[in-house]
């Protein structure tokens, strides 16, 4: 009677023993599960938000772009780009890059824009270039981190890291205005001793 108690309670010991066991084992299996479906939903999730931004990214983009307007003077402002991005809440944004622009006038002298990229407005046609910069008009070269080009006021506005030379000189300054339409150059600066100006032999 009493060898049998022992061995019953044994037993019971044993089930419990089991029970806590797999209990713990499945409990820890299914937690593994749910974390690997989660994690899946995730990624599936991140991929389809990529997948909906690069259709966007698609919609947006278009490639070898040309624009081309002419001033009240009959001078041509003609911008081409290899590739620009519409902006969807400023519809008349389109932000460029590899871009080549000419302004050329009525005696067919031509003054040209390159720069690596660019914000071009299609309603009054303003463009405000950045990064290696360079404007050439027959002997003379300018070069900036930035410019802005107003076609409607006849100006172009070059900014920072400012450079100009022609076979005779070179100037560095922080400010640089040309009247589009006189070609006169304007160089200026916040700090006057910025402005070098040096002489090529």
């Amino acid at each position: 009677m009493h060898k049998t108690l022992i061995q019953l309670i044994l037993f019971l010991i044993l089930i419990l023993i089991i029970f806590f066991i797999s209990n713990k084992y499945f409990y820890i299996e299914d937690s593994i599960k749910e974390a690997k479906n989660n994690s899946n939903l995730k990624i599936e999730k991140n991929n389809s938000l990529n997948n909906k931004f690069d259709e966007k990214k698609i919609d947006n983009e278009i490639r070898d772009l040309t624009y081309e307007k002419f001033d009240t003077n009959g001078n041509k402002y003609l911008i081409k780009a290899k590739k620009g991005l519409l902006d969807s809440k400023l519809p008349n944004i389109i932000y460029m890059n590899e871009v080549e622009a000419s302004l050329t006038y009525l005696n067919d002298e031509k003054l040209i824009i390159v720069s690596k990229k660019a914000i071009f407005n299609r309603q009054n046609f303003k463009t405000t270039f950045s990064k290696n910069v360079k404007l050439f008009y027959k002997e003379q070269t300018l070069e900036s981190d930035n410019l802005e080009f107003l076609i409607d006021k006849n100006i172009a506005i070059f900014k920072d890291n400012v450079k100009y030379y022609n076979q005779y000189i070179e100037a560095f300054a922080d400010i640089v205005n040309i009247n589009l339409l006189t070609k006169e150059i304007d160089i200026k600066s916040k700090n006057q001793k910025k402005i070098k100006i040096k002489k090529i032999d």
